[in-house]
């Protein structure tokens, strides 16, 4: 899994060792912090998908009415 390896290896450049670390131990462990597939290969768990769907109707918030 190089080009896996080459992106943690950035993300631990970038946001430090400790929470990226943390991640994957997660993933490793059944949580859903870390997932990464490359290959065919695949490590950690991946979220379940999301059981609520919106519309955009549904979604819409009218402005507010300005106070008097």
């Amino acid at each position: 899994m190089p080009r896996v390896t080459a992106f943690v290896d950035a993300l631990r450049e970038a946001f430090g060792h400790a929470p990226v670390d943390r991640a994957i131990r997660n993933g490793l462990a059944g949580g859903t912090d870390f997932y990464a597939r490359e290959n065919g290969h695949s490590v950690g768990h991946m979220p379940p998908e999301p059981g609520a769907r919106f519309t955009a109707d549904q979604l819409y918030l009218p402005p507010k009415k300005p106070k008097p």
